[in-house]
């Protein structure tokens, strides 16, 4: 799998979320998708993921994620990632962790994941006094 293709599904991911893009969103899964993260059961298929989205996502005013590193080895992956989040009743938080990965190409040739797993090595509260430009 080209490196490039991944990267950049990765990069349309992050911008997803930044705006809150849930169509967006959803073209980064495949349809028999799985998602899983912390605290609850696995996510499985776009359509669940899309209105998880939805759910999650609309408790913000804005969620930016940071990627810090990351390790591409065939068709899996491995990403630090650092996230901000501005919650609409004002307050801001921040999350670290990591994603796992695995991804494929479906016959529209569009790089996807095919499982996407977060691990939480950080959460707590962080001021963020500044102000809001939503994309």
């Amino acid at each position: 799998m080209d490196s490039e293709l991944i990267r950049n599904l990765v990069g349309r991911y992050c911008d997803a979320v930044l705006r809150a893009d849930a169509e967006a969103f959803g073209d980064c899964w495949s349809a028999d998708a799985v998602w899983s993260m912390p605290g609850r059961d696995p996510i499985r298929g776009r359509d669940a993921a899309v209105a998880v989205f939805r759910r999650t996502r609309s408790a913000y005013r804005l969620c930016v994620q940071e990627i810090l590193n990351g390790v591409i080895d065939g068709e899996k992956a491995q990403w630090q990632v650092r996230e901000v989040q501005w919650r609409a009743d004002g307050t801001g938080s921040e999350l670290i962790g990591a994603y796992h990965d695995r991804v494929g190409t479906g016959d529209d040739g569009v790089c996807r994941f095919r499982q996407r797993r977060f691990v939480l090595y950080y959460r707590g509260a962080i001021a963020l006094p500044g102000r809001v430009y939503e994309p």
